[in-house]
C-alpha cells in the first residue's frame, strides 16, 4: 500500500515539533503538518472536517460523537493542565477564595470548551460551588464558536447569556460587569474566536489570578485525583482508518516518539531565558514525575471517565459512552 498523504492540524507543542519536521515519521503516511490555534482547529473541524488527522477539544469530541461524527481517537493528549487555574478576578470583586464565586458574573470564552468543563467539574466537585449557582456570560458568537456548531444549549437552571455587542471578557471584567473570566489557555495562538488573552488580563491592575498559588494548586489536584485535566485528544476521519487498519496505532507511536524527544531536549531550559529553569524543572519533575503528559488509554483511563462524567452532569452530552468506546481498538492495550 502506497503511503497516503494526510493533513495534521495540530498547535506548536514541543511535543509534537519532530512530527513537524519530520524528525519522526508515520509508517504507511506522509504527515502535511498544519500549526494552527487549537480553538481554530477544532471550530474548522466541526464546520468543515477540514483535515484527515486534527488535535480536537474532548469536549467537543464527547458531544460531535454523540452526534454521529465520523471520528475516531487515538489516546494522544497533547495539552494538560489544572484548567481552573486560568480563573481571573477583578480586586474590585473581593473573590479571595473559589467558594465566593457563588451567585457572581463569570465569563468564558464559551460554556461547551474543555477548559471550562474541567473548571466548572473542579469548583462544583472540589469547592461545592454547583454551575447553577453563577451567572455565566460567554464571549463567542453562535456564529463562530465551537457550540454554535454543535447545536449547544444549556442545561436546564444554567443562566448562560451572550455577551453585549462590542465587549469582551477583558473589557466587562475591567468594568466591573464581570467578576471573574476564565480566557482561553492558549496566549499568544492567534485565533478568529478569540478576543481575549490572558497576556493582556496580566498587565491589568486590580486584575489577578484566582488562585494565588498556582503551582501548589496543581500539586493538590494531581495529589488528590491523580492526574492533571487532559484537554484535547488527536482525532482520525474514519475513512482513513478503515483504509489503513494499522494507522491509528502507527500514528500513536509516532506522537509518542516525537514526546520522547522533546523530554530528551528538556534540559536546554538550564541554557534558556527562563531564570532558574533547572530548579523549575527538579520542581516539576518532583512533583509530577518524568512524563507529565502521558499518552496511552490506562494512564488516562481514570482522568476520562471524570471528564465524561462531568460533561454528563453539566448536559453537555446527555448520555455517558464507554471511554474505551472513544478510541481506535488498536490503540486501547497502551
Amino acid at each position: 500500500m502506497s503511503d497516503q498523504r494526510l493533513s495534521l492540524a495540530i498547535a506548536d507543542y514541543d511535543r509534537v515539533a519532530a512530527l513537524a519536521d519530520g524528525r519522526v515519521a508515520v509508517p504507511g503516511a506522509e504527515l502535511d503538518v498544519r500549526t494552527l490555534a487549537p480553538s481554530e482547529t477544532f471550530y474548522r473541524m466541526l464546520n468543515e472536517d477540514a483535515f484527515d488527522v486534527s488535535e480536537m477539544s474532548l469536549s467537543s469530541y464527547l458531544i460531535a460523537r454523540q452526534q454521529g461524527r465520523a471520528w475516531t481517537a487515538i489516546p494522544v493528549f497533547p495539552n494538560r493542565n489544572a484548567f481552573h487555574l486560568g480563573l481571573y478576578v477583578s480586586e474590585r470583586s473581593g473573590i479571595r477564595r473559589p467558594e465566593e464565586l457563588r451567585g457572581r458574573r463569570v465569563g468564558l470564552t464559551e460554556y461547551q470548551v474543555t477548559a471550562a468543563v474541567w473548571t466548572r467539574g473542579v469548583l462544583a466537585h472540589d469547592f461545592g460551588v454547583d454551575p447553577t449557582a453563577v451567572e455565566w456570560y460567554v464571549e463567542r458568537t453562535p456564529e463562530l464558536s465551537h457550540g454554535g456548531e454543535t447545536g449547544f444549549r444549556p442545561a436546564p437552571g444554567v443562566q448562560v447569556h451572550p455577551m453585549p455587542s462590542g465587549q469582551t471578557l477583558e473589557s466587562m471584567l475591567v468594568a466591573g460587569e464581570l467578576d471573574a473570566v476564565l480566557p482561553s489557555p492558549y496566549p499568544g495562538m492567534a485565533s478568529r474566536l478569540n478576543r481575549t488573552s490572558e497576556h493582556d488580563l496580566k498587565r491589568i491592575p486590580g486584575v489577578r489570578r484566582l488562585f494565588a498559588d498556582p503551582w501548589a494548586e496543581a500539586a493538590r489536584v494531581y495529589r488528590e485525583h491523580g492526574f492533571l485535566h487532559c484537554n484535547h485528544t488527536v482525532v482520525v476521519q474514519n475513512r482513513h482508518l478503515e483504509r489503513d487498519p494499522d494507522l491509528a496505532l502507527n500514528l500513536f507511536r509516532a506522537f509518542v516518539e516525537a514526546k520522547q524527544l522533546a523530554y530528551d531536549d528538556l534540559r536546554r531550559l538550564e541554557r534558556s531565558s527562563l531564570l532558574l529553569g533547572g530548579p523549575r524543572l527538579d520542581d516539576q519533575q518532583e512533583v509530577f514525575g518524568d512524563d507529565p503528559f502521558p499518552y496511552g488509554f490506562a494512564g488516562s483511563a481514570k482522568a476520562l471517565r471524570t471528564l465524561v462524567g462531568y460533561s454528563h452532569e453539566q448536559g453537555l452530552i446527555s448520555a455517558k459512552p464507554e471511554v474505551e468506546d472513544l478510541f481506535a481498538t488498536s490503540t486501547l492495550d497502551t
